[in-house]
This record gives C-alpha cells, structure tokens and sequence, in this order.
C-alpha cells in the first residue's frame, strides 16, 4: 500500500506540473497574441499616421497654388476644407473614394498683415483613421530672383578685365568668372565652375588676382563650384500685365505731371520667336526724356511691349518691363538717390542694414529687358560700333548662336558641337540659353540693334524733323555716359559704352551676354534695398515686382500639434 500510495502522489503531482505547464503556455500564446494583435493595431497606426501626414502636405500644396492663383487682401485669411466640400480630395493622396479610412483635411491660408503681399502663411491638416497631422509653412509667391542678390550676375562665362574696375557687392556667374589685371572685389565671388587668372584656377598663384575684400579673404568670400541660379524667362509678359493694369493708377509712367502709360503701353505687341527683339507694331515702344524740373516717374509694375529709349532724370519706385530693348541714350539718374557714396556693402552688416533702412523712400527703379539693353549711341560707327559689336571675341557680332552651345549652355567649353539628349527626346548640340524655343544666331547689327527709321517709327514720342521724319538717333543719344543708376535685367546682350572717364553703376547689372566698354574706372556700387538677404525685416523690403525666377518659395516648414478643429 505504501508504494501503491506514493505512486498515486506522485501520478498526483505530475498531473499538477502539467497543469501549471499548460497555464504557463496558455498565458504566454494570449499575451503573443495580445502583442501580435497590438503589433498589428499599431503598425496599422503608423501606416494611418504617415497617410495623414501625406494627405496634410498635399492639401498644403494645393493650398500654396491656391494663394499663387488668388492673392488675398493684407491681413485677411481663407479656410478650406474636405468636409464643406471647398478642398478636393482629388488633389490628396487618399480620398474617401479610395481610402474608407480618410476622414477629411482642411487647410487655412493667411496673408499677415505686417508682410509683403506676397508672403502667405499656410497650415493643413488631415486625419486618417483617428490620426491627426498638422503642418505649417511660410511661402512667398513669384520671389524676386535671386539673381538681383548681385551687383554683376552673367549667365554665361563671366569676366573682369582690368585693374581700373571696382565693384562694391557680391558677383556671380553661372560658368566660370575669370578675372584679369587685379581689379578690386568689395564683396563675394560666386563661379558655377571656377574662379580663375587667364582660364587657370586662381588657387594656383601666389597671390589672388583680385585686391579688395575678396582677396583678403578669400576663404569666405571665393567660391568655386557654386549652384547655377535660373534666369528669369521673359518670353511672356501675361502675369505682369495682369499685376500693371489692376490699378492704373498705381502703376505707369509719368512725363512731369503727365501720365502717358496706364500700366500697359496699349498697343500690340506679338513676339519674334526667331529674333532678339521681337516684331514691333506700330508705336508700342516709347520715348523718355526726364529733367530736374519734369522727371519721369516710375511707380509700380509699367509693361512698355516695344523698345524703351530712356535718359534723364528718374523718380519713384518700380519695374519697367521692356518687349524689346531698353535703350540707355545718355546717363539714367535718380531724381531722389540713396547716399551710394557710403558703400552699404562694404560696410558692417549693422551699418549696411540702417543703410537699407534709411533709404527706403528714395527711388528705386527697375528695367526687365526682353530684348537687350544698349548703352551710348548705337549708331556711331567710329566708337559703339566696334567696341561693342565687332571686337574680337566678345563683341555682340561674335555672340548669341545657340545651335553649338552642349549641355552646359556655354560657349567655348568641352562639350561644344556634342550633341546631347533634350526632354523631347531629340539629340542635337542646341542650348535654348533665353528659353524661346527657337536656334538664335549671333546678333545681327541691322536686326537686333540699330535704331533706323524705321524702327524708331514704332517708338511713341520718338522725335521728328520738321517734315514729319525721325530723327537721327546720333543727334538724340551719345556715348558720353558716366552714371546708370537701375536695376538692369537681361537674359541676353548688355552693350554699354561707357566714355566718360569715371563710370558708375549704382544698383545691378544682370545678363547673359555683357560687352561693357568703360574708359578709365568703372564702379559698380550693388543697391542693398534688393537683396534677399534683407526679407528679414518686412519693413525694410521695396516690392518692385521684379522678375521671379520660380513660381513659389518655401522659407519654413514645421509640424504643430494635431489639431483636431477642422474636424
């Protein structure tokens, strides 16, 4: 009995272990089910947080090309959404049609008071499930084009050839910038490729072939192998004529107290796909003459769709965009000039910014070139004409041809004549370098440049003989120029004869193809009032609606807390 009894304990206390075993087992399966069930729950929540996010930044994007399309007034705001039906779910990433978990997004657009217009505040947000996403960004639509952040930007292959030349501001080129004789650099040098002394990196002399500020240091302010920037296209003038005819009064050209532009010169104007310039109709160009006593006045965004012969005394504050080329016939001044003599750009970065600060009233003006700009009397023979169009190498007659340029768009590098892949799918060796569609040629004298008769009869208020007949442009312009103050703006040749024996440029000179033929010093003295740089300050900035190089640009973006209100 005794070892019948203990074998039934002991049959007992198995029974037992294997009961305590099987609980063990069963709690350890639920709690693997229980955490693959919350696994799955919360991978399904991270897959509801990532889609909420998704939708929260589209719905952000469609309400950055809402703002694009339909400035608001300053100070006000505008709120969309999924719900009230005023934000498609099309423009999301899920949509209630595709996705049963989306439950909506809704997005608030707001244009602060105390900003530019054009500066807009956009915050979004979308559930997914009952995952709530909020984002925040800070645009600004059609920015000025960081190519106005210089005093001297080329397109193309930039040079300074001469120890006579100074420039007070930051330079750039979209190739390389090859310097020659010591000039003096006050400000930054940018090169797409490389900065050089004669075509050989400037690194591999002893001494920096610039003086100034950037050959003292030229660790902060040399750059090689900077990123290109866009040029501006101007082949279609439609979304600044929009913005100079919404207020006629606040946008046009004066003659002394006479307006003679509401806005847009209203004349037709049809573009030359094959040419520099353009085809002209009859009288959509003008003649400007400004005096002390009668200057012209610029204000706000002026749309002239011929040519543009301008000279004088300048007032206000604005661009001019110009169909076709802006003819510089003697010195451009301002009637009310900032103090350029005090060099903002050499100065502290606190003393250059009370500069901007205490020049905010005074003129401001600026020229957006479709065509070409052409300094000094474009008909003389003897002094324009071969120093500007048939020097060797650099004059306009040896520039401009597309159809061998390669795939860096610049003339007289490696890859010239080699065909290359375009989005079409075509193979050729044409660069598009002005963006309009058409293989342009060298620049043709007759064409593209003289002022005859003819061309001059397109030209509103061009003065005439006493038979009704053009003048000669020789006996309304000179090549005795000294001082250009603007903001000059072309994607394709600057011509400008400079004879006077100091030459200034106060503000910025932008092109693709430059042929500046200064006498004895040439200074250039960047205009501070336009640089990117100082958007911090909103009161500091002058809106001249300049040309924009990219549609929007972001300045912020941040994730807030979910905010459920929309719901």
């Amino acid at each position: 009995m005794q070892i019948s009894l203990k074998k039934q304990a002991a049959r007992g206390e198995a029974l037992i272990t294997v009961l305590i075993i099987a609980g063990v087992i069963c709690i350890i399966l639920f709690s693997m089910l229980q955490l693959s069930s919350n696994s799955t729950v919360n991978a399904y929540g991270r897959v509801d947080w990532d889609k909420s996010f998704y939708a929260a930044e589209n719905a952000m994007v469609w309400a950055a090309q809402n703002a694009f399309d339909n400035s608001l007034a300053a100070g006000s705001s505008n709120y969309y959404s999924t719900a009230a039906g005023t934000l498609p779910t099309r423009d999301l990433i899920c949509s209630s049609s595709t996705d049963p978990a989306f439950q909506g997004a809704w997005v608030t657009i707001v244009q602060p008071a105390n900003q530019p217009a054009n500066n807009f505040q956009i915050t979004s947000s979308a559930r997914v499930n009952n995952k709530v996403r909020t984002l925040q960004t800070q645009i600004t639509v059609r920015p000025a084009s960081s190519v106005f952040d210089y005093e001297y930007f080329l397109n193309n292959w930039g040079w300074w050839w001469g120890s006579t030349i100074t420039g007070n501001g930051g330079q750039r080129a979209n190739w390389d910038f090859d310097f020659r004789g010591g000039p003096t650099v006050n400000g930054a040098i940018y090169a797409a490729d490389q900065v050089q002394d004669n075509e050989i990196p400037y690194q591999n002399y002893s001494s920096p072939p610039f003086a100034g500020q950037a050959g003292a240091d030229e660790t902060n302010l040399v750059h090689d192998g900077a990123q290109s920037v866009t040029m501006p296209n101007l082949l279609n003038f439609s979304n600044y004529m929009v913005t100079a005819m919404a207020n006629t009064a606040s946008n046009g050209l004066w003659l002394g107290s006479t307006q003679v532009v509401f806005g847009v010169l209203s004349n037709s104007y049809t573009p030359n796909p094959g040419g520099n310039a353009g085809n002209l109709s009859p009288q959509t160009g003008l003649y400007a003459v400004g005096t002390a006593a009668n200057p012209i006045t610029i204000k706000g965004t002026v749309v002239i769709p011929g040519d543009l012969i301008i000279q004088g005394i300048i007032k206000g504050q604005g661009t001019l965009y110009v169909g076709g080329n802006l003819y510089l016939a003697n010195n451009v001044s301002y009637s009310n000039a900032p103090n350029f003599s005090a060099l903002p750009e050499s100065q502290s970065p606190t003393n250059r910014d009370a500069w901007v600060a205490a020049s905010q009233t005074n003129d401001l003006v600026a020229y957006a070139v479709r065509g070409s700009i052409l300094g000094g009397d474009v008909t003389d023979s003897s002094d324009w004409y071969p120093n500007c169009f048939t020097m060797s190498g650099s004059g306009l007659q040896n520039v401009g041809d597309e159809s061998h340029l390669g795939a860096d768009g610049i003339s007289g590098t490696g890859d010239d004549n080699t065909a290359f892949l375009h989005a079409d799918g075509s193979m050729s060796t044409w660069y598009d370098a002005d963006g309009d569609g058409t293989v342009n040629g060298d620049y043709n004298y007759n064409n593209d440049i003289n002022m005859t008769s003819s061309r001059a009869s397109y030209i509103k208020g061009y003065p005439k003989d006493s038979n009704g007949n053009p003048l000669a442009y020789n006996q309304l312009a000179t090549t005795d120029i000294g001082m250009l103050q603007g903001i000059f703006y072309t994607d394709h040749a600057a011509a400008i004869r400079l004879k006077q024996s100091q030459a200034y440029i106060d503000g910025v000179i932008v092109s693709r193809n430059e042929q500046i033929i200064f006498q004895n010093y040439l200074n250039i003295i960047y205009d501070s009032r336009v640089n990117s740089r100082y958007h911090n300050n909103p009161n500091n900035i002058i809106n001249l609606g300049l040309p924009w190089g990219k549609p929007i640009s972001v300045t912020s973006f941040a994730e807030l807390a979910p905010n459920h209100a929309g719901l």
